[in-house]
């Protein structure tokens, strides 16, 4: 029986299998890919809007070489070397399908057979599983979603539609801009937060971290403050500024977007913002104020899904944006969504994690003079 198995060798499970190695427990590591996986397949543009110094894992810092933005190849290269310093070897190709309990012990069914462990820790991710809405009708071009977006060579000349605007539509937007496409649209259904990703070289995340254990009515007042300082208003655009920035950001569950091109590209009129889209007809795309556009193709930027209720749903709670809940010895390690930025986040939740399961293992073992007896 294993003590430990964590299930995904993605920033979560690396750097909860390495805090617990520094305990003195290993655990046995699962991933249906490689690591850093779904890392590997988002746009080649992709850059981590978290600065280089707040964004390493625990015991192995990103090398200085990566710049202070580190690109999308680069951070999986350090992951491989993250592994590779903390001796962590996962099993690949193995996904985890089910974990269930029976008299108190973890049976993850897995691709590659069962396994019983005394702890489990779940670090599949936010972003497991793309999520595309069911629109009424059909479109008789191409719809793919972000995550089969690579870069703009196959839009060029043509008329593009983005259905979302989180970070990965508007950068997308903007890639496609400069890309070499006919003309971009972006569909917008709620009005987003924006804000710079730096201010004259302060980073926002700094903030961020400053921020997060602030009241929320605080915080509404406080990131309002701040678009009004640092973005232009865009409202004329179709942009308005949300009210309660921080509240919306809590209810959707989506982070604010960080700047990398995309107010420039609306204020020039290179990116044009519509209505949400309500309906797929032909040829046309329905959008909410009943207005129709016809693109050559739509990119769906429309988010992720944990996707856990064939794994732990008969076990948990499944609440709020998928985000399942903890249980004693069944831990969830990398699904929250924090204005302080993921990684920093990953870090400290992995050296939690790492004591409560040591504490838990603990419990579990006999004492000595028990043994003795």
């Amino acid at each position: 029986m294993d003590d430990v198995v964590i299930v995904g060798a993605g920033p979560a499970g690396l750097a909860a299998a390495a805090t617990l190695r520094a305990r003195g427990i290993d655990a046995t590591v699962i991933e249906r890919g490689r690591v850093g996986e779904p890392w590997r397949g988002r746009y080649d543009r992709l850059h981590l809007h978290t600065i280089r110094s707040l964004s390493h894992l625990p015991g192995y810092r990103i090398p200085p070489d990566f710049g202070r933005w580190v690109a999308r190849d680069q951070f999986v290269q350090y992951l491989e070397q993250y592994a590779a310093h903390h001796r962590l070897e996962p099993r690949f190709g193995v996904e985890a399908t089910r974990i269930d309990r029976d008299d108190g012990i973890w049976s993850v069914r897995t691709t590659a057979g069962t396994i019983p462990a005394r702890v489990v820790v779940v670090a599949t991710g936010y972003t497991r599983l793309q999520h595309l809405p069911r629109w009424p009708g059909a479109f008789d071009g191409p719809v793919v979603h972000s995550v089969e977006y690579r870069n703009p060579q196959p839009y060029r000349g043509q008329d593009v539609l983005i259905v979302g605007a989180g970070n990965s539509g508007t950068e997308i937007a903007v890639d496609l801009a400069e890309g070499g496409a006919a003309r971009v649209r972006i569909a917008v259904r709620t009005a987003p937060n924006i804000l710079r990703r730096d201010v004259k070289g302060f980073p926002t995340q700094l903030l961020g971290i400053v921020f997060r254990r602030l009241p929320p009515r605080l915080l509404d007042r406080l990131i309002h403050v701040l678009e009004r300082t640092t973005t232009p208003d865009l409202s004329g655009y179709g942009l308005p500024r949300p009210s309660a920035p921080f509240s919306q950001f809590r209810r959707t569950g989506t982070v604010p977007i960080f700047d990398v091109g995309f107010i420039d590209a609306v204020r020039s009129g290179v990116i044009e913002v519509v209505p949400g889209v309500t309906a797929l007809d032909s040829r046309a795309v329905v959008l909410a104020d009943r207005s129709r556009v016809f693109p050559d193709a739509v990119v769906a930027a429309t988010g992720y899904r944990p996707g856990l209720e064939p794994l732990v749903g008969h076990l948990t709670a499944i609440g709020e944006h998928g985000i399942p809940s903890p249980q004693p010895r069944l831990h969830f390690i990398g699904m929250r969504i924090p204005i302080s930025g993921f990684l920093h986040e990953v870090g400290m939740d992995a050296r939690q994690i790492a004591g409560n399961v040591a504490r838990e293992l603990g419990a579990m073992r006999p004492h000595p003079t028990a043994i003795a007896k």
